[in-house]
């Protein structure tokens, strides 16, 4: 019975290991918050950046690949706004038109960079892409044909927002007061135990 509960133990701090090292937040990878998808039927592309509550988008952009802008926007005081159609005839509100789209875009390579602001500085991603491989409904997101929903998730789990790391630390803190209760409680069961044959 001691070493079944010494087993159940060490499998409950286990856990609570995993919890709070699985937590650790580490910088994302590029292309992890940026993919590429179509804004209308007609095929318009637009930019996805799922952002943190705290976070604003300042740039958008779409350039060739030696570097030279096709298309960008930018914005002083950032949007909450995690969609941008390509070539928008007026830019989101709050944005000015730096580079305006002129002509269609060219079939070669091509690379959507995004600046976004929060709290803990600005990061820029970016990700390179053709036209050609952008899909009709779902979204291109780091070389691969993946739906909204599942990028999304995606984006914001490597965003390591403040808001999810709060709840993980909570959660962790949790976990963690119920091992301390778990290991009091078979400390207890092991004394009486040893009591025990120590009487006998």
């Amino acid at each position: 019975m001691v070493a079944a509960g010494g087993v159940g133990v060490l499998v409950v701090i286990a856990f609570v290991a995993a919890v709070a090292l699985g937590g650790r937040f580490e910088a994302p990878e590029l292309g992890e918050r940026v993919a590429i998808g179509r804004a209308d039927a007609n095929g318009t592309l637009a930019v996805f950046v799922p952002r943190c509550r705290d976070e604003r988008v300042t740039v958008v952009e779409i350039a060739e690949a030696e570097g030279s802008a096709r298309w960008r926007i930018a914005s002083r005081k950032g949007s909450i706004d995690e969609r941008y159609v390509v070539g928008a005839p007026e830019p989101p509100l709050g944005f000015e038109l730096e580079v305006p789209l002129e002509g269609p875009l060219p079939d070669g390579e091509l690379t959507a960079t995004v600046a976004v602001e929060g709290e803990e500085g600005e990061v820029r991603d970016r990700v390179t892409f053709t036209v050609g491989a952008v899909p009709a409904t779902d979204v291109l997101y780091r070389g691969s044909l993946v739906d909204i929903a599942s990028f999304q998730a995606q984006a914001l789990s490597a965003a390591s927002c403040p808001e999810s790391r709060s709840e993980l630390g909570l959660t962790t803190v949790v976990f963690g007061l119920g091992a301390l209760m778990v290991v009091g409680t078979y400390g207890l069961m092991v004394s009486r135990w040893w009591r025990g044959r120590g009487a006998t």
